[in-house]
């Protein structure tokens, strides 16, 4: 992209829509449920040690969803905003990753407590996290398991910011109509060597679309999208992702690569 006019790419207008209510309204509370759900998997499961990690991720994948669906929903276009409510997003799956944590694990230890006064107690809270980092709870204490804690922070915090923030980069908005533009058709084009073996951050998209097509049954290959928007039909984008071919457990399966910076075009 460095050596292209970079007014040929969409760019978002940084407008806000609906994304802070929509968000802080249902965004929020959605991310205390899963909070809730993966606190108490965690204790529950009979499996502790590189299982959690997939449950992390899960919870993480799941909480980035429900975000991004809403700020393409409340048509946010501004990246910043999405930044901020992820932000905010992730710092509230972390608190009640916790308030739900100690609440299902005192419940698995047979002293159960009320959830309300949990919640409503942040001191409380941070107290009884550093006992249960201090003396473990499965396994490692102290220091090791206060890493392990800081680890899946970052992971939700990062992840939730991460995940909302990059939801709407590939997505192209007309504002004329007040609408997101649908995938209207594809091109499959050739990847020759010279091009396979760039960052994708590199690659020329003009140049990209003077590659032969080919058919989808072909790897390496470009995948040219056309999105457009179904009013006026007059605001077009193209958005590109580099497709691969790999073998797992014996079998080929596929796997895409999205090409940063979509083509903005606009007819007459």
């Amino acid at each position: 992209m460095s050596d292209l006019n970079r007014d040929i790419f969409y760019k978002h207008s940084g407008r806000m829509g609906l994304a802070v209510p929509a968000i802080l309204i249902i965004g929020l509370p959605a991310v205390a449920v899963l909070s809730a759900i993966y606190s108490y998997i965690v204790v529950y499961c009979p499996v502790i040690g590189y299982v959690n990690i997939l449950f992390l991720g899960g919870y993480i994948v799941a909480g980035g969803f429900v975000l991004a669906a809403l700020a393409k929903i409340s048509k946010c276009r501004s990246p910043m905003i999405l930044f901020l409510l992820g932000l905010v997003a992730g710092l509230v799956g972390l608190y009640f990753a916790w308030v739900f944590f100690i609440h299902a694990y005192a419940r698995y230890a047979g002293q159960p407590l009320p959830i309300i006064p949990l919640v409503l107690s942040p001191a409380g809270i941070w107290e009884m996290t550093k006992a249960i980092n201090g003396d473990g709870w499965w396994g490692p204490s102290g220091i090791a398991q206060w890493a392990l804690v800081s680890i899946e922070a970052v992971a939700i915090v990062g992840g939730l910011t991460l995940l909302t923030m990059n939801s709407i980069d590939q997505e192209a908005f007309c504002e004329d109509c007040g609408t997101w533009c649908d995938s209207f058709e594809t091109m499959y084009l050739a990847m020759p060597a010279e091009i396979a073996g760039k960052k994708s951050s590199e690659l020329n998209h003009l140049e990209l679309l003077a590659l032969d097509e080919v058919d989808t049954s072909t790897y390496p290959r470009i995948d040219a999208e056309v999105l457009q928007c179904s009013g006026c039909k007059k605001t077009q984008a193209i958005r590109f992702k580099k497709v691969h071919q790999y073998m797992d457990e014996g079998q080929l399966k596929e796997s895409s690569e999205a090409i940063p910076g979509i083509l903005m075009q606009r007819s007459s």
